[in-house]
């Protein structure tokens, strides 16, 4: 049984490092193969199970009707035997632990000998069977490895950035010498007459506004080669190169492939794809957020992607083509210096955005928005809170009251803004945006993380201490946050009455992503042990108490 079809089964934690196991996938010509033939055993078999319908025992003397072989440090005879268990334009996935192997060179050498094409060579860090990959780097690819060194963020002390200085030297040199471990190879066995007979021809978008719901084989690297001038990304390129991100830490997470046109170091194009079906519905949603928030006024919003494609694989992976951002990301940069400047800069973003989304409100949108957080909220942690604070925390969100809907991102958080090279606010990650939902809740999110993040808040009792510290004006981080509330409700023109009710609905909003983590956690209902954990519920308890000591109260 596919691991994907197994939700609610296996617990999150042993479902993850499944399909963590498998995220080479992601580097193929088809994720999803049908029929794979497997040469390895452990950990990587139950991964290559895992992705395909089924699997064969290598060396076989099958058919070759295969769309996948997979192979750890692999000798001449079993690259031939994976070679002949392949139908023509299938792909293999090798492993090559040994220094003997040659480098990415001599990898490259071994599989063409097998009769292989369109080798590529990438370096992945941590190494697959010890931890779940955060990336892959293509090798041979300057553009890309400068990108990807640039990208890492500055320790704080001398110390550790001696330490990161001497580890990325080791890193480059044994790139520079093609010595570096492991060496993961994806290549393809070439198709009959160049036609890959068993994958349908994918229908190529014209104009980026194709249906969302559109299945079929996406030749990637094809659909990018063709429409890479009409999407305005500059003069088609000579070579491409794929550094793939995989990071994040559920199985829900989203893999992230960025395409440079070497040697530039800066991506043009990003590709998300989804690992799990659960994760489909949210890039869904956020290819058609950013195509509603463009279409509203000439020029689309600046620092939000664009969708360039979108496409529903076969067995239920979901691929969206997105213009690529790049900066760093504002809980790397974020100083007692700096604070204030980057927290205003979000709340003009974020007043911007609102100004742009031009909704009204419906007569219905305390039904959409109110009503099933706070039933969700009582419902889910009720167990660990003062029944008084829950009841009082309910009845002053009733209260709300707004004059107009605006587009939520929903996740603006100091990880997913980013200050781009010419100064600028860049906004990644729109999956769990609301086209038209309430105002001020991502500036509350955002203010409040931003203060985590230059703290270093983790723990929850850490997080509790700072927020109580950002809600005290007398406090360096309460005087900014004030700030942006002021200056935010007045380019809203929001009323001060609903802010109250605001400071409420967002910890219970983002409480619900909370308690689903915890269910899968444990495969099921979370005790009130785990409970106790949540971030949001502290949050929301600090904020009751301060609006109470305050005077606003809903009765």
């Amino acid at each position: 049984m596919r691991a994907r079809a197994v939700r609610g089964i296996l617990r999150e934690d042993v479902r993850n490092k499944l399909l963590r196991r498998a995220d080479w996938r992601f580097l193929l010509h088809n994720p999803e193969p049908a029929k794979s033939i497997c040469f390895t055993a452990g950990l990587l078999r139950r991964a290559v199970e895992s992705i395909s319908g089924s699997v064969v025992d290598g060396p076989a003397g099958a058919p070759a009707d295969c769309d996948l072989a997979v192979a750890r440090d692999p000798n001449q005879t079993m690259l031939r035997a994976a070679w002949a268990g392949l139908r023509p334009g299938a792909s293999c996935y090798t492993e090559w632990y040994s220094p003997l192997a040659g480098g990415a060179k001599g990898v490259r050498r071994r599989l063409e000998r097998a009769g292989f094409k369109d080798v590529v060579c990438y370096s992945c860090w941590p190494w697959p069977f010890l931890a779940p990959s955060r990336y892959w780097l293509p090798l041979g690819a300057p553009g890309a490895l400068r990108y990807f060194a640039a990208s890492r963020s500055s320790p704080d002390s001398a110390i550790q950035r001696f330490a990161a200085i001497f580890r990325r030297g080791l890193w480059r040199l044994g790139v520079w010498t093609g010595l570096i471990l492991p060496i993961c190879a994806v290549a393809r066995k070439p198709p009959i007459g160049g036609v890959d007979p068993g994958r349908p021809g994918a229908v190529h978008p014209e104009d980026g506004n194709e249906p969302l719901e559109e299945e079929g084989a996406l030749d990637l690297s094809g659909l990018i080669r063709t429409k890479w001038k009409q999407w305005g990304l500059g003069a088609a390129p000579g070579v491409l190169s794929t550094l793939v991100l995989t990071g994040g830490p559920r199985s829900i997470s989203k893999v992230v492939m960025l395409v440079f046109a070497e040697p530039s170091r800066y991506p043009k194009l990003a590709v998300k794809m989804t690992r799990v079906p659960e994760a489909v519905p949210g890039l869904i949603g956020e290819a058609r957020t950013l195509r509603a928030i463009h279409a509203l006024r000439p020029g689309g919003v600046p620092g939000a992607p664009r969708v360039l494609f979108c496409r529903q694989q076969r067995a239920g992976l979901f691929v969206v083509g997105e213009t690529a951002v790049w900066g760093q990301p504002l809980s790397a940069l974020v100083r007692g210096s700096n604070f204030r400047e980057l927290a205003l800069k979000g709340t003009e973003w974020l007043a911007e955005l609102a100004q742009r989304s031009e909704s009204c409100p419906e007569d219905t949108w305390c039904d959409r928005l109110v009503a099933p957080v706070l039933a969700h909220f009582t419902e889910s942690f009720a167990p660990v809170m003062d029944a008084g604070l829950l009841r009082e925390a309910g009845d002053l969100v009733a209260t709300l009251r707004v004059r107009r809907l605006l587009c939520e991102q929903r996740d603006f958080a100091p990880w997913n803004t980013f200050v781009t090279p010419d100064g600028e606010l860049a906004v990644l990650d729109w999956e769990s945006a609301e086209p038209n939902g309430l105002p001020a809740l991502d500036l509350i999110y955002f203010v409040t993380f931003l203060a985590f993040a230059l703290t270093r808040a983790m723990e929850p009792d850490h997080c509790r201490e700072v927020y109580r510290a950002t809600l005290n004006p007398s406090t360096f981080v309460g005087e900014v946050r004030r700030e942006c509330l002021a200056r935010y409700a007045s380019r809203m023109s929001l009323d001060g009455a609903a802010l109250g009710p605001l400071r409420l609905l967002v910890w219970m909003l983002h409480a619900r992503s909370e308690y689903r983590r915890f269910a899968e956690d444990v495969a099921g209902s979370p005790g009130r042990e785990v409970l106790r954990r949540s971030v949001f519920v502290r949050l929301l308890e600090e904020e009751l108490r301060d609006l109470t000591r305050h005077g606003l109260s809903a009765r």
